[in-house]
């Protein structure tokens, strides 16, 4: 239903996890699946993990070099020991490994096309690791890097990467095209650390001149301080699930991690199921259009269901996965699609996001993506926002999702806490599956019956698809399910 949650400035909550394990946290990331941040103890090599009740236990230990800089991406979590990074899967076993033949590395990123990129404190450069190849390249040279780069985040709206400069204040852009640097604004921080990016597209920025942090509007023209009475804020992560801003205070003085939820700063309509109606059996892979040359598209159509009529209202598409080997998105599916000049109550429209691709993509591939749509652009204005995730399986020879409402398809609770109910008059024979927003699959049966419990009760909280196969190994329903 619709929330409407009013004009609001700042509101926020904030909460001091134990600092009994602590040992110099240095960055915090999410792991969504496991309901649970991960957080780097660069003191004494561990890795921490703090679930939902506010508990802390050992995540990964006896790393060397110390781990700084963390990033989930692709399902599993990367962190800066040095010259390295490491990989380690959800169990907490390291799995990967890459010597950049670097000094110190520090912040993290991803981008989505199997690429993670680090910044080098000490030696003044950025790498780029590519992940299947397990092989880094410096990405931009000292000679482009005055001053030492610190915390970096990937913004796909810009295509870009935004970092910090540790002195002199600024606020840089590295274009993933050419690797070319631009200064997008020159601040009076000092000691710059830690960069995050919110659902809306503002950026947060940890200082430990200020001990504070500095919230920034997406065109960084605009500024303002949210936090205060920190101690050495060090690698920032916000988390959009929650609208919680995670901040390590890295030195003796706090040696904790900060919690600090924030409400929307301005009115704001949340339609998460209505005003808008996407045809989930719309959502489709096929052949390009022809648009600039590209190679293939996702395509799908949405309603306004709603009595409000839109101004040039903007869809994005966010990819959770890594694209296959060889695709890439197209430059301007990357950001905010205007979907229609005029949106009015009734109206049906279509949208798609290209790509080229170089190679064939594996038959069965599964891509995970959000969509948002907005009404305005990134304003102090009052807008409406619609989030999803979605499903799609590239497969070069068919897709098939059905409509879940067309043939009376049920799945409840959602949220489920200790039992699914997965009922229709069409289930006997099919299979259903069950996987995280990873793709991984972690439950697997074949139905017998018009109505099956599934219990969920060693599913960690998180988000869920519910996608049943038919005879024909047809994917017929594909649904996103939430674990309490």
């Amino acid at each position: 239903m619709n929330k409407i949650i009013t004009a609001l400035v700042f509101s926020a909550m904030a909460f001091v996890t134990s600092a009994q394990t602590y040992n110099g946290p240095e960055s915090v990331d999410y792991d969504v699946t496991g309901n649970r941040y991960l957080i780097s103890n660069k003191n004494n090599g561990q890795i921490l993990a703090r679930d939902a009740s506010g508990n802390l236990s050992i995540f990964a230990s006896g790393i060397s070099p110390n781990p700084y800089g963390l990033e989930m991406a692709w399902g599993n979590l990367y962190a800066c020991c040095g010259g390295y990074v490491y990989g380690y899967d959800m169990t907490g076993t390291q799995i990967f490994s890459v010597n950049t033949g670097g000094s110190f590395l520090n912040g993290i990123t991803h981008d989505n096309n199997g690429n993670l990129y680090v910044t080098d404190f000490s030696a003044k450069k950025i790498y780029r690791i590519n992940i299947s190849t397990s092989t880094s390249n410096v990405f931009v040279p000292s000679s482009l890097l005055p001053a030492s780069p610190n915390g970096i985040i990937f913004d796909q709206a810009q295509n870009r990467l935004v970092f910090l400069s540790w002195t002199g204040g600024a606020i840089k852009a590295i274009s993933l095209v050419d690797s070319s640097v631009t200064t997008l604004v020159t601040t009076t921080l000092t000691s710059c650390d830690g960069i995050a990016l919110d659902s809306y597209g503002n950026f947060y920025v940890s200082n430990w001149g200020g001990q504070s942090v500095v919230k920034f509007n997406n065109s960084f023209s605009n500024s303002i301080v949210v936090m205060t009475g920190l101690f050495s804020p060090a690698d920032i992560y916000f988390n959009i699930y929650t609208d919680t801003l995670a901040v390590p205070n890295s030195s003796a003085s706090g040696n904790n991690v900060v919690f600090q939820s924030f409400a929307p700063e301005t009115s704001i309509t949340i339609c998460n199921n209505m005003p808008l109606t996407f045809f989930t059996d719309s959502i489709s892979w096929g052949v390009s259009d022809g648009f600039s040359g590209t190679d293939s598209m996702i395509n799908c159509v949405l309603k306004n269901t709603s009595n409000y009529s839109f101004a040039y209202p903007r869809l994005k598409f966010n990819f959770l996965d890594a694209l296959p080997t060889g695709t890439t998105l197209e430059t301007n599916s990357q950001s905010y699609l205007v979907i229609a000049s005029a949106w009015n109550p009734g109206d049906i429209s279509s949208v798609k996001c290209y790509f080229y691709s170089t190679t064939p993509i594996p038959p069965n591939f599964l891509l995970h993506f959000t969509i948002t749509v907005i009404n305005q652009p990134f304003s102090t204005v009052d807008t409406c926002t619609f989030v999803d995730t979605f499903l799609i399986n590239l497969n070069p020879q068919s897709v098939s999702v059905i409509n879940i409402n067309e043939n009376k398809f049920s799945i409840y609770p959602n949220p489920a806490n200790s039992n699914l109910t997965v009922y229709s008059s069409q289930l006997a024979e099919n299979k259903i599956i069950i996987s995280t927003i990873f793709g991984q699959t972690i439950y697997t049966s074949t139905l017998k019956h018009q109505s099956e419990i599934i219990s969920l009760q060693s599913f960690s909280s998180g988000i869920y698809f519910v996608s049943i196969i038919n005879s024909e190994g047809k994917n017929i329903l594909n649904q996103k399910v939430i674990k309490e």
